[in-house]
């Protein structure tokens, strides 16, 4: 009885908060659409409703996804400032990233034909596919562990002018009001100029990985005395053996969910793909199963107090959205999703994202008191995840009346008493 009681209190407050991104009379709606979610493994719209106890005609749920009657940067920015409020970040780490789902259809929305940088095996290297630019937010969660909660995901349209570079930086700029200090992680393909001086504009800090050869130079030295012309921009550039002579680090730091062995070294430089911007730079090697050390990988960092150490611990946070891409894709519905406009596709992948960050979350204050017994006895011990909460979910709270339980009047939400079920004491 604890579990179903906090976990009662904390969607009611949660879908309470997230109301107000939409008009009145779409409220009811919006709730059932987020509890069917929430008790829906697949993606397809009538999968979710049919999990509720549906209390409006199919018309209503149409013509608001169809309609895109909810605006998909308000209902985001109601998702960032709800995880922000219950799990508090002195600094909040963002990550873009990008995902293929693969399409039959030719007439899908945004669907094209894209190449393939996972290199799976068993597919071609160019697929007929959707490409989603998405954004997550990083979070600290119980035992030390990184929790990535997904905020909002924009569909590449193939029929206009606009790249990943551009998706990228309104993403951020379209949440960036709503937060005090920001620091946005990147992969090597998106650690462009054209993404990064806007963002270093707008006073956010950027950390990713680049190109080994790329071009770094020391901070140029005061001249000896004064002499005609612009002073340097540049020092003594860094070359691989300037590289291999500097100061040498070997430790172990919990990276990628267990304890690694790594090298690093590290020096302020500036960076010329960014114009001079002064930079931390830290080449890190990892000890691999066979007992060699790994290629180095260049790191850069704008936040340039940060050790060496530090860095790589905050840019193994990026690896977090690889997971989340697998648990979205495939354990909640959203490779399913089918509408026929990009923004009736983007709005229903919007639902299903903050269903999924709203289930992520109640893992985080349900687990004392989940019966893990009932719901999986072959992870004993095991930490509770948010596919444990969703499958309880659905035992619990599958048929809900969700319409009935919105109040009009305080337009809050209380989320009824679930069904009686013998087969979970709790």
């Amino acid at each position: 009885m604890e579990l179903t009681r906090a976990v009662r209190a904390a969607l009611s407050e949660w879908i309470s908060f997230l109301l107000p991104a939409v008009s009145s009379r779409s409220h009811r709606t919006l709730i059932e659409l987020l509890m069917g979610c929430l008790v829906s493994p697949e993606g397809w719209v009538t999968r979710a409703i049919g999990a509720i106890d549906r209390g409006a005609h199919w018309t209503t749920y149409y013509k608001l996804i169809e309609r895109a009657q909810i605006p998909v940067a308000v209902l985001a920015g109601r998702l960032l400032e709800l995880v922000l409020q219950v799990f508090p970040q002195k600094i909040a780490t963002l990550i873009i990233d990008d995902t293929l789902v693969p399409r039959g259809s030719a007439l899908a929305p945004g669907v094209a034909i894209r190449h393939d940088h996972a290199r799976k095996r068993n597919r071609p290297t160019f697929l007929n596919c959707q490409c989603w630019v998405s954004l997550a937010l990083v979070i600290h969660a119980r035992y030390g562990r990184a929790l990535t909660i997904p905020l909002r995901s924009w569909l590449i349209d193939s029929t206009h002018n606009r790249g990943k570079l551009t998706i990228a930086r309104e993403l951020i700029e379209s949440l960036r009001s709503r937060l005090d200090r920001v620091r946005v992680l990147f992969d090597a393909w998106y650690m462009r100029r054209s993404l990064i001086e806007p963002l270093l504009a707008a006073n956010v800090q950027v950390l990713g990985q680049v190109r080994r050869d790329s071009a770094l130079f020391l901070p140029p030295e005061p001249a000896p005395s004064p002499r005609r012309g612009r002073p340097r921009k540049y020092g003594r550039r860094l070359t691989p053996e300037a590289i291999a002579a500097l100061p040498l680090t070997e430790c172990e730091l919990p990276l990628y969910g267990k304890r690694q062995r790594v090298r690093l070294r590290s020096a302020l430089v500036l960076a010329r793909f960014l114009r001079g911007v002064r930079v931390r730079a830290v080449w890190c090697e990892m000890l691999q199963r066979d007992g060699a050390w790994s290629r180095p990988r260049l790191l850069i960092a704008t936040e340039t107090q940060l050790s060496a150490e530090a860095v790589v611990r905050v840019y193994a946070k990026r690896w977090g959205i690889e997971p989340l891409f697998h648990n979205l894709k495939r354990w909640w519905g959203c490779a399913n999703l089918w509408q026929h406009s990009r923004e009736a596709l983007e709005l229903w992948m919007q639902i299903r994202c903050t269903a999924y960050a709203l289930m992520q979350m109640l893992a985080l204050i349900a687990h004392e008191h989940f019966p893990l017994m009932d719901i999986a006895p072959w992870r004993r011990g095991a930490p509770i995840t948010a596919g444990l909460i969703a499958t309880w979910m659905r035992v619990k709270f599958t048929g809900v009346r969700a319409r009935a339980a919105y109040q009009p009047k305080s337009r809050k939400f209380i989320l009824p008493e679930p069904a009686p079920d013998h087969r979970l004491r709790c």
